[in-house]
């Protein structure tokens, strides 16, 4: 395939935009402390959503057509767009950005694909992680990327172990729980293009997670929300409050009310 590095940026016009679907008013500096408002806005802004899977359809990581579904029309994506569209903001806010291939590690038995997408953005001389796609009670805060360092968001503790074969391996205790690895990425910087195969495998692989039912979440200032299937679930602290089975109709309103989505 014949690729072409995208490297317009943002309009002033589609800055504000995308400012206004996020909820964040205000100048945004690229430092640390404007990447720690655009994350955990981001978070609870912008549903994690597999819809376009679910009907077979191919997942667009064309900037426009992602700011189109997503900004515009008040839609969510899956990591590849989530990411995706965060990279190309902080990169037009003048931040120094690098996205990278990870590989979720939950399962000690099973080594998975690549297939999640995230971001190391470097000033002041220190690079930090930050991600706005994964589906799950995740970091909310940029972290520091340095091994050994125990991190807090205010809701769960982190560090990063560096691993010879997994690269930078995240993990994760939230409170009452032990800890456990999130996902590894390793060093090498990545094109948009590089995750259009591992986008096109969740979009309609047979082995793939993410075409089989609704995954749908978001993050509230004390929770995470998620349609799963055909259940309404809030966890808080890592541990599940709610677990509602719903009908069709039922799920229809979840997802205008709580998600915005129609």
């Amino acid at each position: 395939m014949k690729y072409e590095i995208d490297d317009r940026l943002m309009t002033r016009a589609e800055i504000d935009r995308y400012m206004e679907r996020i909820g964040v008013s205000g100048e945004i500096r690229p430092d640390l402390k404007g990447l720690e408002r655009l994350q955990i806005a981001h978070l609870m802004h912008i549903p994690y959503e597999n819809m376009d899977s679910l009907q077979g359809l191919i997942t667009s990581l064309n900037h426009e057509a992602m700011f189109e579904k997503m900004i515009i029309r008040h839609r969510g994506g899956i990591c590849f767009e989530l990411n995706g569209l965060y990279a190309w903001l902080l990169k037009s806010l003048g931040y120094e950005v690098k996205s990278h291939a990870a590989r979720f590690t939950s399962s000690k038995e099973v080594v998975q694909m690549r297939r999640h997408r995230v971001m190391t953005v470097s000033f002041d001389g220190r690079r930090y992680l930050t991600d706005v796609g994964v589906n799950s009670e995740s970091p909310r805060k940029p972290l520091l990327l340095i091994e050994g360092l125990h991190q807090s968001d205010d809701f769960g503790e982190y560090y990063f172990e560096k691993h010879a074969f997994w690269g930078w391996l995240l993990w994760q205790r939230l409170p009452g729980h032990q800890w456990k690895r999130l996902y590894g990425f390793t060093e090498e910087p990545q094109l948009d293009i590089d995750f259009v195969m591992p986008c096109i495998f969740c979009d309609i692989h047979p082995l793939s997670p993410l075409n089989k039912f609704e995954k749908i979440s978001l993050y509230m200032a004390d929770r995470n929300i998620r349609v799963w299937g055909n259940h309404y679930q809030e966890f808080k602290d890592g541990k599940k409050e709610i677990d509602n089975e719903i009908s069709d109709i039922e799920k229809r309103s979840i997802l205008r009310e709580k998600f915005g989505i129609e």
